[in-house]
């Protein structure tokens, strides 16, 4: 015989709740969740929220867990009904949530409701840094004031940051310049929070955050200046010749070219010893060209100010640019067609070309 999970009584044989126990744990539930929905929309205090919770509790079974779940989704909720410019009534709010709710800060936020919560007030102060309705001390002190009350982990609030300057990038180069102004502005945000623009997470491996750096190394070249980055890459590089760009997992692929003989013949074969047959009559052929793409490995695409230089384990190549007759741009890649007898089609995949075409487009002018 088993016992109810609610209740710790009795469950018969073939049972592990009551139903009555269970319908109760139910509608406790639910009564717990509109109590939550009603202290974020300020209908209720949270001492009432601390009364209703110790009600429920002893009348419908209500666990920590249940607190946890529920709070969770109620912050979530909240979370995504707040907008800018932020209150400081909101953080109050959450404040005063967690220290009555009665479970602690990290069980709370288990799975990062809380942390939400904070990266977008984090966002929306950061945001009004480049709408100049805030100078950058001054949300930068306004983030540090709502970390002291909701703490987060370094990876985070560089996260919330990161989105910020990618939202602002996007804007800035919607017509694909960026002024001086705009530079000077993403700089000092860059530099005041010691951002990994060079080294950026995954997630913003193929933002427009990458764009940025790009942009003011395409600035430089138009105005006849070679950016001089010592970045370690396994080449070697020519005199003068400088990495200004690079780009990982890049899929290189080399077009082969195969023929084989076709044609007809006509005419009748006759026997002229054991096992030799000469055949009478007239044979027109011709050669037939077959082309495809093979793999030729993954590996690093360098982009210099003289050349392409793929390198992998399998192979490597290098494409000058002075020998480049034509290039065919991809949303994932791009096509080279070089100079020069038989030379063959190479096709370079898993990045944005953007970069690599207004380049190309500059480097005459160096």
């Amino acid at each position: 015989m088993s016992t109810c999970k609610y209740c710790g009584k009795d469950a018969g044989w073939f049972s592990k709740v009551h139903k009555e126990c269970e319908d109760k744990h139910q509608q406790g539930l639910n009564d717990f969740s509109a109590v939550l929905s009603n202290y974020f929309t300020q209908r209720i205090s949270s001492a009432e929220v601390v009364k209703e919770k110790k009600r429920i509790e002893a009348d419908a079974f209500l666990s920590e867990e249940d607190v946890c779940q529920l709070s969770d989704q109620a912050i979530r909720q909240y979370t995504a009904s707040i907008h800018r410019p932020f209150s400081p009534r909101s953080m109050h709010l959450m404040d005063e949530f967690l220290n009555v709710i009665g479970v602690s800060y990290s069980k709370i936020n288990g799975n990062g409701a809380v942390d939400e919560f904070t990266k977008k007030l984090l966002r929306g102060f950061m945001v009004e840094y480049f709408t100049d309705q805030l100078d950058l001390p001054t949300a930068h002190s306004r983030c540090e004031k709502v970390l002291t009350r909701f703490p987060m982990v370094p990876s985070n609030i560089e996260d919330a940051y990161l989105y910020v300057l990618n939202k602002a990038a996007t804007n800035f180069l919607k017509n694909g310049i960026l002024t001086d102004d705009e530079q000077q502005k993403i700089d000092e945000y860059v530099s005041y929070l010691s951002l990994p623009v060079n080294n950026l997470p995954a997630s913003y491996q193929n933002s427009e955050i990458s764009k940025l750096g790009q942009v003011s190394i395409i600035k430089s070249i138009q105005r006849g200046v070679v950016p001089r980055n010592n970045l370690p890459a396994p080449i070697i590089l020519g005199k003068n010749e400088s990495i200004l760009w690079t780009y990982n997992g890049v899929s290189l692929y080399q077009e082969k070219v195969t023929k084989e003989w076709v044609g007809r013949s006509h005419g009748v074969s006759f026997r002229v010893m054991k096992g030799v047959y000469y055949r009478v009559g007239g044979m027109k052929g011709h050669p037939v060209e077959h082309s495809s793409m093979e793999f030729q490995g993954n590996g690093s695409l360098y982009v210099t100010n003289k050349n392409l230089i793929f390198y992998s384990q399998m192979k490597s190549t290098k494409v000058p640019f002075n020998k480049i007759v034509g290039i065919t741009p991809y949303s994932d890649g791009i096509e080279v067609h070089k100079d020069g007898a038989n030379q063959k089609r190479m096709t370079m995949q898993g990045f944005d070309p953007w970069f690599i075409m207004n380049l190309l487009s500059n480097i005459s002018n160096l």
